[in-house]
């Protein structure tokens, strides 16, 4: 039986090292799980400690010199900023960051620190219109800089005073000017701790049922809530294979409702532009938190549910679902509904017609910064962009091509820009174009508190 497996992570940051290429499965951490923590080399720095002496850099881009040395910022406060060309998150901080560099110049430095090659660090700069007046030096190849300071999410932050004495290890939210401007008159800031440390889940445990008590359980049903649990990634994994297996962790209550009703279907995918809410208070489903707030936004209790699903092939695993919710939290009415919705229409241009594909083997990468796909469906591009490049647009994107056959597709530019993207769809025969749309929309209504630990 073929596997599908999709895992998706939140709280505005991201894993060091992962990289979004699609397929049919993405990889969780194998194996079995396990507590995670940072730092973990006898090397490593921490608050109160001092930097080595001598550290320089020879893979600096966008510096009068060939070398940088943390000794000559010594007299000012400089703030180290851990982030990855494949991570948005980190690369969105790139410019909140030289805008602080730019106020805080005369007694503040930031030097942005990164494990990857240059050429991929110039690459997102041509790519990314927001980076285009970045000035900071981009250290690049620092595979040292995460051993002294080692991590796992980014972006990812080390304040050292004028002496390199480490005085805060934090993330983006606290960089605030409040909290610099206390630094700089040597009073007491609010930065708070940035401690990664994760309980992995390996990709074949289930979350309630394991016991090495009885390995084999020969379970054919479970379902499952839980409410937030502390230091484990948020994530949904799907998997179809013997028992069909639903295990969602710390995710907000929407996304529930949403992989419910949504289902499998790549067409009428309900992402957050895509659902409609009566009755919530604000944040109470959705937050734009990131780092630290969200993690407090999480701990609130109401906010965040683990829940998870085991049934046999023959059973409907989303009709369970949806009956559980039900259950789970009777004062929240879902149901589908038509609604004129402003939309990106993708569709071909006058005159054209797409040709189908010409390869054999189906393949299929994307990536922030380019697309290539063999022999595949245009849907599933459709798909890809409402899940992750665009999750976060007011916009749905529909496939309005009539293209139902499978092509060949390249696409050399900034995915995550509606203007970029349009301009290579032109050259290819197509347009993404902004219209009005009747389209189906996830209604979700409160109908009283939705507390399980105080109904």
């Amino acid at each position: 039986m073929k596997k599908f497996l999709f895992i998706c992570l939140l709280g505005g940051l991201c894993l060091i090292g992962s990289n979004l290429k699609a397929s049919n499965k993405v990889v969780d951490s194998p194996g079995k799980g396990g507590t995670r923590e940072f730092p973990a080399s006898s090397d490593s720095l921490t608050i109160g400690d001092r930097i080595p002496a001598g550290i320089e850099f020879s893979s600096v881009l966008h510096y009068h010199s060939d070398k940088l040395r943390l000794e000559d910022y010594t007299g000012k406060f400089t703030i180290l900023q851990f982030w990855a060309p494949t991570c948005t998150a980190s690369i969105g901080s790139l410019s909140y960051m030289d805008k602080l560099d730019i106020k805080y110049r005369d007694r503040i430095e930031v030097i942005p620190i990164t494990t990857f090659a240059g050429n991929q660090v110039e690459k997102v700069f041509e790519g990314y219109n927001s980076l285009k007046d970045v000035q900071l030096p981009m250290v690049v190849n620092a595979t040292k800089m995460r051993e002294l300071f080692p991590h796992s999410t980014i972006p990812h932050f080390v304040i050292l005073d004028p002496e390199g004495v480490v005085v805060a290890i934090t993330g983006q939210e606290d960089l605030t000017s409040e909290n610099l401007d206390l630094l700089l008159a040597g009073k007491e800031s609010n930065f708070r701790y940035k401690v990664d440390k994760r309980i992995a889940i390996g990709r074949y445990d289930k979350l309630i049922s394991e016991s090495p008590q009885v390995p084999n359980k020969n379970i054919w049903h479970q379902s499952a809530l839980t409410g937030y649990i502390p230091n484990v990634t948020g994530s949904l994994i799907q998997e179809f294979e013997d028992l069909f297996h639903i295990r969602i962790v710390n995710m907000p209550l929407y996304k529930l409702f949403q992989l419910a009703y949504s289902e499998r279907d790549i067409i009428d995918y309900f992402g957050k532009n895509r659902i409609q809410t009566v009755g919530f208070d604000e944040e109470e489903l959705f937050t734009d938190k990131t780092g630290a707030d969200f993690r407090e936004w999480q701990e609130e209790g109401n906010h965040v549910f683990g829940y998870e699903l085991l049934a046999p092939p023959s059973k409907n695993l989303y009709a369970l679902m949806r009956e559980d919710l039900k259950r789970y939290f009777p004062n929240i009415l879902a149901s589908i509904v038509t609604e004129k919705r402003t939309v990106h229409a993708l569709v071909q241009l006058e005159g054209k017609n797409y040709p189908k594909a010409i390869a054999g083997k189906r393949t299929y990468s994307a990536g922030p910064m380019g697309l290539s796909m063999r022999n595949s469906l245009l849907q599933g591009f459709i798909y890809h962009l409402n899940v992750y490049f665009y999750a976060a647009s007011q916009y749905p994107i529909l496939n309005l091509t009539g293209i139902d056959y499978p092509i060949d597709m390249d696409l050399n530019t900034q995915i995550t820009s509606v203007p970029a993207l349009r301009e290579a769809l032109q050259q290819i025969g197509l347009d993404l174009i902004t219209q009005e749309q009747e389209i189906k929309v996830l209604r979700l209504e409160k109908m009283g508190e939705t507390n399980l630990l105080n109904p």
